[in-house]
């Protein structure tokens, strides 16, 4: 679920953007942990350095997940969103008068912002669609086959996918219960859709079929 193909671990490694990678410090969170909520007062980017990074809304009992953050990916603090570790996570963390100041004096930082926040608005539109005009087993669906697509490993006209995450988190990521997306894998199996092959592992015979059952 990596908001963007590209990886500003990579640009930061540039040599012409040495003056930036100079601006950010390390930050560490333990995986589970609140890392900035809608009331955090820094204005602050970060990009992600190692682990990853849940962005969620939430009201009352109510949790939605936004987007899961990779290394590389690239978000800040002033979005209203509550922001947890999804795992043990590092950041590069700095203020955005920093990152303005660099953005004015390098272009090629400016040009990789512009596309990083554009796939991050791209996401954006996906998620709000998906919510608006599908149900959950869709949802579970779409999610199963995006990552299928993005990671999984071709077998036999196939492909075998690992989940790396709980059941718990994956619910986190579609907006359900971790019994309703535990029973709805089920379903998913029973109906031919996929095969278990172990803990969070399953292999999907016929990727072009579960295409037609999300309505792509």
């Amino acid at each position: 679920m990596k908001l963007s193909d590209i990886n500003l671990l990579d640009e930061l490694e540039k040599v012409e953007l040495a003056e930036l990678r100079a601006v950010f410090r390390e930050r560490k969170f333990v995986k589970g942990s609140g890392i900035f909520g809608p009331d955090h007062n820094e204005n602050l980017v970060f990009v992600i350095a190692r682990g990853r990074v849940r962005v969620y809304l939430a009201y009352e009992d109510k949790e939605f997940t936004l987007a899961i953050l990779s290394p590389g990916d690239l978000y800040s603090t002033h979005s209203g969103c509550h922001i947890q570790a999804f795992d043990n996570a590092s950041l590069w963390v700095t203020d955005v008068q920093s990152v303005k100041r660099c953005m004015t004096e390098v272009p090629l930082f400016t040009r990789t912002m512009i596309r990083v926040l554009g796939h991050i608005l791209q996401n954006a539109f996906s998620i709000i669609g998906s919510l608006a005009f599908k149900d959950i087993y869709n949802r579970l669906m779409d999610f199963i086959l995006r990552e299928a697509n993005e990671s999984g490993v071709p077998e036999n006209g196939g492909l075998f996918l690992k989940f790396d995450m709980t059941i718990e988190q994956l619910a986190q990521v579609v907006g359900a219960t971790r019994q309703t997306v535990s029973t709805l894998l089920n379903d998913m199996v029973r109906s031919g859709f996929m095969e278990k092959r172990g803990r969070g592992e399953y292999f999907i015979p016929d990727p072009e079929e579960l295409e037609r059952a999300v309505g792509r």
